[in-house]
């Protein structure tokens, strides 16, 4: 599994922005603020036109709907929901490998791909080894992580190839990609608190409105993280 490299940031003002944030931190950063600068100009981008069409909301919706399901009737009654009784009769490896496959469309497009990548590593952050550990996990939880998962991995999907090409070896740019992951991950992971994701799904729901209300109060949240005093990068 891998998200897309070689994938260009659009060329939209916001997207300036972003990657103008991004090659200051490159150029300095051990500068003051540049790191927490360049990670509030891809949110402010990825708000304005980064997710809103995407079909990630649509697959966290569709594995969010499925651990509900299996929390409140079983996980077999919720595969059979589906029509993927078949999964039943697989080890528990196979059976989450072929489950994350399932809502993330097998990885076909660039959307797609990310969300596989997003929801396997959620499955590991949470230490989701087999479906039965589906029945355990709390909603808020679950979208959570994924979108927290989906603004660190999109971060490199869309900046890898101006990383690589502004550092001058390919240790450095993992580096540079690492350290802008972890601090993207980490800020909104830090933003979304309980409360926050209580008042936007108070009800413990799992439908696609309610991931992208996650996903643009974590952008926002990231986006204003840092304040105003990065305004000279405009």
């Amino acid at each position: 599994m891998g998200t897309s490299k070689g994938y260009i940031a659009p060329s939209t003002p916001h997207w300036v922005q972003a990657k103008r944030g991004v090659s200051m931190y490159i150029n300095n950063p051990s500068g003051t603020g540049n790191i927490a600068a360049a990670a509030s100009k891809y949110a402010k981008a990825m708000n304005v036109e980064g997710y809103s069409n995407s079909r990630v909301a649509h697959a966290f919706a569709g594995f969010a709907s499925f651990a509900s399901s299996s929390s409140t009737n079983g996980y077999a009654n919720a595969l059979r929901e589906i029509g993927r009784e078949d999964i039943l009769t697989m080890d528990s490896e196979d059976a989450i490998n072929e489950l994350i496959l399932h809502f993330a469309n097998s990885g076909e497009t660039i959307d797609d791909a990310i969300a596989l990548d997003c929801i396997s590593e959620t499955f590991s952050v949470l230490n989701i080894e087999k479906i039965e550990n589906l029945q355990n996990i709390e909603i808020n939880t679950f979208i959570k992580e994924m979108v927290c998962q989906f603004a660190k991995l999109k971060f490199a999907q869309l900046f890898d190839k101006q990383i690589r090409n502004k550092c001058p070896n390919i240790v450095q740019a993992n580096q540079r990609i690492a350290e802008m992951q972890n601090y993207i991950y980490y800020t909104m992971e830090l933003s979304l608190t309980n409360e926050i994701l209580v008042s936007i799904n108070p009800h413990n729901l799992s439908n696609e409105t309610i991931v992208q209300n996650v996903l643009k109060k974590g952008f926002e949240l990231m986006e204003l993280y840092y304040g105003d005093s990065y305004e000279n990068l405009d």
